[in-house]
Parts: structure tokens; sequence; C-alpha cells
């Protein structure tokens, strides 16, 4: 199957692998960057959307002040995910990128709890320079 950029289905399937790295008998909470993830790419996968009003401007900022907490998710499963998002976000064009766009926006939060909080998706580093 060919890569694609955003749909519908891509969120969903992006959306399913985070669900699935959730830990088990974890309690969802707004403080979670997995949590707040999975339901702005949940709206994108409902409304087939790449950007939304419900982002907040310093979401960025807020992923990076939540505390990291290992427990709250598989890292095998987080991985997987964050793969499956950076795939959308890599066949998009440059050019299209917007640091708000839901795909960023997640992609970012993933990869603070894999990489830590001064983790920065490559297209925004792109763009930085």
């Amino acid at each position: 199957m060919a890569a694609q950029g955003f749909s519908k289905l891509s969120a969903y399937k992006a959306f399913s692998k985070m669900d699935k790295a959730c830990a088990q008998g974890c309690k969802c909470s707004a403080l979670c960057q997995l949590f707040m993830a999975k339901e702005f790419l949940s709206l994108s996968a409902q409304t087939g959307e790449k950007f939304t009003d419900k982002i907040p401007e310093d979401i960025l900022d807020m992923f990076r002040s939540v505390p990291l907490i290992s427990e709250r998710y598989k890292s095998m499963e987080l991985q997987e995910a964050y793969f499956e998002v950076q795939s959308i976000c890599d066949n998009c064009a440059t050019d299209e990128h917007d640091s708000y766009c839901t795909v960023n926006v997640v992609l970012t939060a993933l990869g603070i709890l894999l990489e830590g909080k001064d983790y920065v998706s490559d297209k925004d580093q792109e763009l930085a320079n």
C-alpha cells in the first residue's frame, strides 16, 4: 500500500495504535500527553480535518510542562504509534506544514513521551532554521 498523508483513515489507524499504547488499568487524565493527543486525533479522524480550533495555542508548551509518567503507557506500542503518526506528517509537503496541525501536535506529544521534553518534530526544526 502506498504511503499517504492525512486522511480520516490514516488518522483512525494512528489513533488505534495510540489507544493500544495506554497502560492496562491506567485511568485517563487531562494531564496525560497521550490522552490529550488521542482526543485531538480522534476529533480529526471523525471530521477529516487537520486543523481544529479545539487545540489551544499553548498546547506544545503544555505538553512539555506536564510530568512524564512512563507507567501510563507501553513503550513499544507508543513507538509504533509515533511512527504511524510520523508517516502521516512525512507525507505532507513541508510548505503545508503548521506547528498546530493536529498531526504535528500529536507527533510532538508522542515525541515528548519517547524522547523527553526537548523534543521538536523534524518539520518544526526545518522551519525554525
